[in-house]
């Protein structure tokens, strides 16, 4: 997806920025809301129905894990804006990795796993559409791309754990056509590429299942 990201939307870097006259660019936060994740403290992580994303989600080669959950009881009451849903883009804000791997990557959510319900901790943000014509898998096919992580790059502090600023997202400018019907076929795209990569990923868990059950049962 990241291929396709930068085929369509970051190829204008190659040009200085310069996009076509029928083209402008856009604040990421006139398009999506951002919003910050739960602050959690260890007492909390218990079994539960209900999971939190983490950094540990945020593969270093790149994709979402659902390895990375941690089982949760909220103590505080969750606000909408704490929870987070299939297909909602979560961005890494911290970074325990040397080579600030996963710090300003974008990753949607593709596999909830065995969850009730999903929350993201404070060390991630979530990135969900508020633009009637820009749907959240188009905006994820456009946050996967080179462009949001190098831009990211330049709002990193720290040294063994590094932090993004807050400033790092809102101050990201997106390049969208004045008629937004111009990406009519590349959402589209987007929409049947993530389903699709979903419905693999629960295939694939429902296969894994399958076969612990049986290797139980008869070995």
């Amino acid at each position: 997806m990241k291929t396709i990201s930068n085929s369509h939307f970051s190829y204008f870097d190659f040009s200085d920025g310069h996009i076509p006259s029928n083209w402008h660019y856009t604040s990421l936060s006139d398009v999506a809301e951002i919003t910050t994740g739960y602050s959690y403290t260890s007492r909390e992580l218990h079994s539960s129905k209900t999971a939190m994303a983490t950094i540990k989600n945020f593969e270093r080669t790149g994709g979402f894990s659902d390895k990375g959950y941690k089982e949760i009881i909220p103590q505080k009451k969750l606000k909408d804006s704490k929870i987070a849903r299939k297909f909602d883009i979560l961005v890494a804000h911290t970074d325990l990795t040397q080579n600030a791997d996963i710090i300003g990557n974008a990753e949607i959510i593709l596999d909830t796993s065995i969850y009730s319900q999903l929350i993201y901790s404070m060390d991630l943000v979530r990135v969900r559409t508020k633009a009637t014509n820009v749907s959240q898998f188009l905006l994820s096919l456009i946050l996967q791309g080179d462009r949001l992580k190098k831009h990211c790059l330049g709002y990193v502090n720290g040294t063994t754990v590094l932090h993004l600023s807050k400033k790092a997202l809102k101050e990201f400018y997106i390049p969208l056509p004045n008629d937004l019907h111009e990406l009519d076929h590349i959402s589209k795209f987007a929409k049947t590429a993530y389903m699709n990569i979903a419905i693999n990923i629960q295939e694939n868990s429902m296969l894994q299942e399958a076969k612990q059950t049986l290797l139980r049962k008869f070995f």
